[in-house]
């Protein structure tokens, strides 16, 4: 009698540890990995991340046109600055460059050191992230008009990283930074 009060015991408490272990693992938050690490850490691109950024709606002429100028002015890049002080006490790192996988018509224009999560909130005072990007962006443009390169004609990803790259985008957009 007492091993079957010990069996249902055990098997009791077995099966409540394994129901509130399934709970756990099921509402605990899932992490996001940044797989962009710091400028530098490593610069490989990654195609299929690449490909499933550019953008795909782009008439053969615009996509041409884009090719033709990026290929004219691609001795000039890449264009750095390893340290950006915006107003808002954030430092930025700028790199506009191209690599060797890259679509023909792509220009990367990476900014680095801010937060791209709270894409939404386009209050300069409630998003000081958004601020620092506008800054930074701005600077990128002014970087790229020294050399003689018109930022309207290039085609720019932001990110390797899909909600970066499309954040990026949003603030542009919205922000009216390529007008």
């Amino acid at each position: 009698m007492k091993d079957i009060l010990k069996n249902k015991f055990f098997l009791t408490a077995a099966g409540i540890s394994l129901f509130i272990l399934i709970l756990v693992l099921l509402l605990s938050p899932k992490k996001n990995v940044n797989p962009a690490g710091p400028p530098g850490a490593d610069d490989s691109r990654a195609p299929t991340a690449l490909s499933a950024i550019v953008p795909i709606n782009l008439s053969t002429e615009k996509r041409n046109a884009a090719i033709v100028y990026t290929d004219s002015i691609e001795s000039k890049l890449p264009l750095v600055l390893d340290s950006f002080a915006t107003s808002v006490g954030t430092q930025t790192y700028i790199s506009v460059s191209r690599t060797d996988d890259d679509p023909a018509e792509i220009v990367h224009l990476d900014i680095v050191g801010l937060s791209y999560i709270n894409k939404n909130e386009l209050g300069e005072s409630k998003n000081p992230n958004m601020t620092a990007f506008k800054e930074s962006y701005l600077k990128a443009v002014e970087m790229l008009e020294s050399q003689n390169i018109d930022p309207k004609r290039l085609l720019f990803v932001y990110s390797d990283v899909p909600y970066v790259h499309e954040t990026a985008t949003y603030w542009v957009d919205k922000l009216g930074l390529l007008r």
